[in-house]
């Protein structure tokens, strides 16, 4: 032992390393058979100081220990396997490693993860509170730190870091969202080793001296999960920037969900401490869930996220549901035991939340035109279960850009250098008659008004709606549909948009805000199709060429949805009615506008047959037609009548 250190056994209370007030706190997994310890490093090239741990700290194959000393937070660590360096893979901070993708790969062993970081877990909150935002108030959205702000027309100093998203704040306060989710940022190794080439043709075509790694852009790989990525930092500090870019976030209101992907190895336990480090540390409102054969069930029933969202592409909820009915009957006095048993599952505020393709595939087949597709839409439309939140999204960074769901028939993946044979084969996408760039006006034109009906439908479902960065104005990938290895202008949010990028832009912002103004548009349950109010209309119904009658059948590609805002009562005022008519067939149809309540008349809001926002166009006559053009969607919400005097005169 050497004289300016002691080490002594001590019950640690969390995994990793800590400072504590007593020292540094040991809770180390470790498998060497004739030592196991600690080397500290007081600069970067200086020999360690090696410490032993003994046997009275170990339980198993971990150690717990107290190491104190004077000046011990200026030192680095590494721990030891029979004297080998092993890195702490729950280092809550790492040293090296600054760049990101050919950057760092060109920098070699320079730039190369060097030791872990003494943290401690202090940091001015000021006063820190979480949004707590309910799922039906909900929109969130998806983004990459780096790809957010690299692309120069971001104008960002700190483009591409932590410090480059809490620049554009502002931006996303005003496109409305109210939470953003972060591909990981966790540090991990996205420079990987490429496999073995598959075919004759593709060893014969390898040039002499290509490089052998391939860059892993998106992130989903196992990584130091509890250390921030030092690439995505513009400081030295990348735990306090990612810290100060949460506190900004939350008091602007936004909400931060985490993607963390997780092999099948890895324990419910391990997952746990992850998880519940983040969300102590780091103040962390949510994760989304990633990985194969996940202990989903033991990690929602966990009592410590109780109040954190999760998510996933899907849940055992009954079994949660049946656990956590028999954990409050086991609390219960002995007189209410018998209630155990009951099926009416507990009330509580919904975290757990399904984030699958079913809502995306469904919808992209309606919008293209399939036939036998109008059932299941409505289905989509109107899902929202009471128990627990659904996340729905027509794109994300996987699969086609809404842009390209309109552009490309196929993928086009030939830069990812697989020869076009990764991503997925079937997108349920129609390039309106030219696969993808195009100078045809008619074209662009169908294809703008196609991505507008495709935001209509994503911000008028009851679930909560998901945007990925770029999709908001018509991003392209060019047909990529899996961009895993694309550090460029492919994956890259651009600033700098064009003027019919600019209209797209208005009009999803328009969209969100109706959506935030219209209760009616996003309940906290699911809407019933009866008149439970008696007032002469059912919450949510569906209309055709005449009210109330519609066709299911497998042609029919066009209906009217009838929102009654009698069923959302804010502050002691109903919302507005809203009539959506879809018409995704090639042909016009005509529309039977629902007769409203006595003083009240449909006011035309939204037309995406108009390239321009309409003129406003009321309605007195309610319960007349109107026809709409192929492939349109228009929105009519309720008003008042004007009053007319005797003289004629409003």
């Amino acid at each position: 032992m050497n004289k300016n250190f002691t080490l002594k056994k001590w019950a640690a209370e969390s995994t990793g390393v800590s400072i504590t007030a007593d020292g540094i706190s040991i809770h180390a997994e470790l498998y060497g058979q004739e030592s196991n310890g600690i080397l500290l490093y007081d600069s970067e090239d200086a020999e360690p100081v090696r410490i032993d741990f003994t046997d009275e700290m170990k339980l198993g194959s971990t150690y717990r220990c107290l190491l104190s000393g004077s000046s011990l937070r200026e030192y680095t660590y590494l721990f030891h396997e029979d004297g080998k360096p092993v890195t702490d893979l729950l280092a809550k901070r790492l040293s090296g490693h600054r760049y990101f993708g050919e950057e760092h790969l060109a920098a070699g062993k320079k730039d190369a993860l060097k030791r872990c970081v003494f943290v401690a877990d202090q940091f001015n909150w000021q006063g820190d509170k979480k949004p707590e935002t309910a799922y039906e108030n909900s929109v969130y959205y998806g983004m990459h730190v780096r790809g957010f702000t690299k692309d120069a027309s971001s104008r960002v100093k700190e483009a591409g870091t932590f410090a480059g998203i809490q620049k554009k704040i502002p931006y996303l306060k005003k496109l409305g969202i109210t939470g953003i989710v972060l591909q990981p940022v966790y540090e991990f190794e996205e420079c990987m080793k490429k496999t073995e080439v598959r075919t004759a043709e593709a060893l014969a075509s390898q040039l002499p001296g290509e490089s052998q790694t391939r860059l892993n852009y998106w992130g989903y790989l196992p990584g130091y999960y509890l250390a921030p990525k030092n690439a995505y930092a513009y400081s030295d500090d990348a735990v306090t920037e990612l810290k100060t870019l949460v506190r900004q976030l939350h008091k602007n209101s936004l909400e931060v969900i985490l993607q963390f992907y997780f092999e099948p190895y890895m324990s419910s336990v391990r997952i746990r401490e992850i998880l519940l480090y983040w969300l102590k540390n780091y103040h962390i409102d949510g994760f989304e869930l990633m990985g194969a054969q996940l202990p989903l069930r033991d990690i929602a029933l966990e009592p410590a996220f109780s109040e954190c969202k999760l998510w996933s592409e899907w849940f055992p909820y009954e079994e949660i549901e049946e656990i956590r009915a028999r954990r409050a009957a086991s609390r219960l006095p002995e007189s209410g035991r018998h209630q155990r048993h009951r099926k009416t599952p507990i009330r509580e505020t919904r975290r757990l939340a399904d984030f699958g393709k079913e809502y995306q595939n469904t919808v992209r087949r309606f919008l293209k035109g399939d036939g036998g597709v109008l059932s299941e839409f409505l289905r989509m439309q109107r899902k929202n279960p009471q128990g627990h939140g659904r996340i729905n999204f027509l794109a994300t960074y996987n699969g086609f850009r809404l842009a390209d769901v309109f552009s490309y028939n196929e993928k086009h993946n030939e830069a990812n250098g697989e020869e076009n044979r990764d991503g997925e084969d079937v997108n349920y996408s129609w390039n309106c008659g030219a696969e993808g760039e195009t100078r045809r006006k008619s074209v662009l034109a169908l294809r703008t008004q196609l991505m507008k009906n495709a935001l209509i439908m994503l911000f008028t479902a009851q679930g909560t709606p998901f945007l990925f960065m770029g999709d908001e104005w018509g991003k392209t990938s060019g047909g990529n549909n899996n961009p895993y290895c694309q550090d460029n202008e492919v994956t890259w949010q651009k600033w700098s948009l064009k003027k019919t990028e600019k209209e797209l832009l208005s009009f999803t912002m328009q969209l969100i805000a109706l959506r935030r103004a219209h209760g009616i548009m996003h309940q906290g349950k699911e809407l019933r199709l009866m008149d439970y109010l008696s007032c002469g209309y059912p919450d949510l119904s569906y209309h055709g060429q005449e009210a109330w009658r519609t066709s299911m059948e497998y042609h029919t590609r066009s209906i009217g949805v009838l929102l009654c805002g009698k069923y959302c009562v804010t502050d002691g005022r109903e919302d507005e009615c809203l009539y959506i008519a879809y018409n995704m067939h090639w042909e016009p149809h005509d529309f039977a506008l629902p007769k409203l309540m006595k003083g009240k008349r449909w006011n035309l809001t939204i037309d995406t047959a108009e390239a321009t926002k309409p003129e406003s166009r009321k309605e007195d006559d309610s319960g007349q037609s109107v026809t709409l053009p192929g492939r349109c969607v228009r929105i009519y919400i309720s008003e008042e009548t004007p009053k007319v005097r005797k003289n004629g005169r409003i």
